[in-house]
């Protein structure tokens, strides 16, 4: 009976120590999975009208970014989300970006298509007052955001931005048209904000082009034509004086060669 007794726990023995060595093993490949998994697998990713298959997601819901350093790949679309702000970015060269988001700025869905001439790195600065030396803006959505490259750089973008209609209404208490809404930039020669031919798309985003960064926001103008023309116009004025004093320059060097 002992000899019987002995050998079943030698028996249990033997087991538990197999199995102890079993864990061993398998411990440090977990730890090692858990530290090698892809972007896309950190988390779950918000949602994100229109994403398309060969974005490559960023998952840091938990993180309000402060001078968060991200790479962003030539021609690979890549998902930032955090947690107040989810933004999808697409360059055509690389390019670093410096975020930082204000945390009292509601959950906003952004989207940046850039086509530099060179390489770059962008600061970006998400907040719910203005920047740059920019003024407030009557019945913008509660958001700047600056955007300003580390060098001269010659580029085409699209900025879009995610409208919902009835979220925007309840944060702002107040009755939001979406077709009166426009992208608008801080113009700091003149001292003022200028509005940009904006549309919505099929995924619902708010979209302009442009060929320069600087201070931007979203803004609802009671007469968004007129706020357009008006930009416009100032255009032509503007080009109008810079060929008169070109002119003017010209013909005062020609009139010092004949002196001389």
């Amino acid at each position: 009976m002992i000899g019987n007794n002995w050998k079943q726990n030698r028996e249990e023995t033997i087991v538990f120590a197999l199995v102890m060595l079993l864990l061993t093993y398998l411990t440090p490949i977990a730890i090692v999975q858990a530290g090698t998994e892809t972007p896309s697998e950190t988390g779950k990713a918000p949602y994100y009208p229109g994403l398309t298959d060969d974005a490559v997601q960023y998952n840091k819901t938990d993180v309000t970014p402060v001078a968060e350093v991200e790479q962003v790949k030539a021609g690979e679309p890549a998902l930032f989300c955090y947690r107040n702000t989810t933004m999808l970015m697409n360059c055509t060269q690389n390019c670093e970006i410096v975020f930082t988001a204000d945390p009292e700025v509601t959950p906003k869905i952004f989207g940046f298509s850039i086509d530099p001439n060179q390489t770059m790195a962008l600061t970006m600065n998400l907040s719910g007052s203005p920047l740059n030396g920019s003024q407030a803006m009557e019945k913008t959505l509660n958001f700047y955001f600056g955007i300003e490259p580390n060098a001269t750089v010659q580029l085409n973008a699209q900025l879009r931005l995610h409208i919902n209609q009835t979220e925007l209404s309840q944060q702002l208490n107040r009755e939001v048209n979406a077709s009166r809404l426009l992208w608008m930039y801080w113009n700091g020669t003149r001292g003022e904000w200028e509005a940009v031919e904006s549309f919505i798309d099929e995924d619902g985003y708010l979209v302009c082009s442009t060929d320069h960064f600087s201070a931007w926001t979203v803004a609802e103008i009671d007469d968004p034509e007129e706020a357009l023309q008006f930009g416009l116009n100032i255009a032509y004025i503007y080009a109008a004086l810079t060929m008169v004093v070109a002119v003017v320059l010209a013909v005062g060097i020609v009139a010092l060669k004949k002196r001389s």
